[in-house]
């Protein structure tokens, strides 16, 4: 990388993508990060840096790559561990078959962290309402402005208007049956059913 060197000026941008590019490609191929420092002329941190920046500017082409790539190192390692646990020195030393399981572990918490299994999860409820949490402060601002500027004998009536709404909504529902005794026909046009008609 530029470290601690000129950043800003467009020739200066242009170094520091090609390297963020020769260091994608390096990692993509599987090259340690050691190596690609002392190939490209940085140190181990400004490769991880530049790596982890270039993948954040990439395509989803170049992270799916990345991805697909570190999976399958992790399905060798992990395949060649289970070799070695089937060895029969190992099968029967308890020590060895500890330090392998150690390191299956190890590399199935690296696939979750790599795949974001690990992720914390994370509750976004701004989607399940119809506006935002700014929406609603902006919406807000504007109604109190608005209100402010009505002439207080308007507010005084609207403000009664709401109340009177909110009074006859909180108010029980009163409501009136009839009894009648015989036939119900409220339909002169149609003839009651019998008695002993059960449809």
């Amino acid at each position: 990388m530029n470290e601690g060197g000129d950043k800003r000026t467009p020739r200066a941008k242009v170094d520091i993508a090609k390297r963020e590019q020769q260091i994608v490609a390096l990692k993509l191929r599987g090259i340690a990060t050691p190596e690609i420092a002392r190939v490209i002329g940085v140190t181990a941190r400004a490769v991880q840096a530049g790596f982890k920046k270039a993948l954040r500017r990439q395509t989803e082409d170049a992270l799916d790559a990345w991805h697909r790539t570190e999976l399958g190192g992790l399905a060798t390692e992990a395949t060649i561990i289970w070799r070695l646990m089937d060895l029969p020195e190992n099968k029967n030393d308890w020590k060895a078959q500890a330090a392998l399981e150690d390191r299956l572990i190890r590399i199935h918490i690296r696939r979750a962290k790599l795949l974001g299994l690990d992720a914390p999860t994370k509750l976004d409820v701004s989607g399940i309402y119809s506006v935002g949490v700014d929406e609603i402060s902006d919406e807000r601002r504007e109604t109190e402005r608005a209100w402010r500027s009505m002439p207080v004998e308007e507010q005084m009536r609207i403000y009664d208007a709401f109340d009177a709404a909110r009074k006859r909504l909180n108010a029980p529902i009163e409501t009136t049956a009839t009894v009648t005794s015989g036939s119900d026909n409220r339909n002169p046009d149609v003839d009651p059913p019998a008695a002993d008609d059960e449809t």
